[in-house]
């Protein structure tokens, strides 16, 4: 197994850049963060899920693989939109998110370890 899980193999493409690519347009390059660095209310598209814990033996720890697919498996994969809708108290643990589209709508309560993983492209703040 490799050292990150990804929902999608490799660096993920916004699909904003993509589309411009296509296209054979310039456009500017969105930049995922971590979903706990989004604030309440905060909208934004899954990126994918990134595990960079390693062993000491070069290996993914398979706790920390299962959860990477548990986030996958749940409906934390590429192109999902997601809000924030708490955080809770003390410390902002856990973070409250609704994650879904056109396949119906989920809300779960992450640990921020877990909100860690999910790469998000957030959406411009109006």
């Amino acid at each position: 197994m490799p050292a990150q899980v990804l929902a999608r193999l490799g660096d993920p493409t916004p699909p904003a850049v993509a589309d411009a690519r296509d296209r054979g347009a310039v456009a500017s390059a969105r930049v995922s963060v971590p979903l706990t660095q989004l604030a309440r209310h905060a909208t934004g598209t899954v990126a994918g899920v990134r595990v960079d814990a390693l062993g000491p033996d070069g290996s993914l720890d398979a706790d920390v693989e299962r959860m990477a697919l548990r986030l996958i498996e749940i409906g934390f994969v590429q192109g999902a939109s997601l809000r924030v809708i708490a955080f809770g108290q003390p410390g902002d643990d856990p973070i409250g998110v609704r994650v879904g589209g056109r396949g119906g709508i989920s809300t779960f309560a992450l640990r921020r370890a877990e909100a860690a993983c999910v790469q998000v492209w957030p959406d411009a703040q109006a």
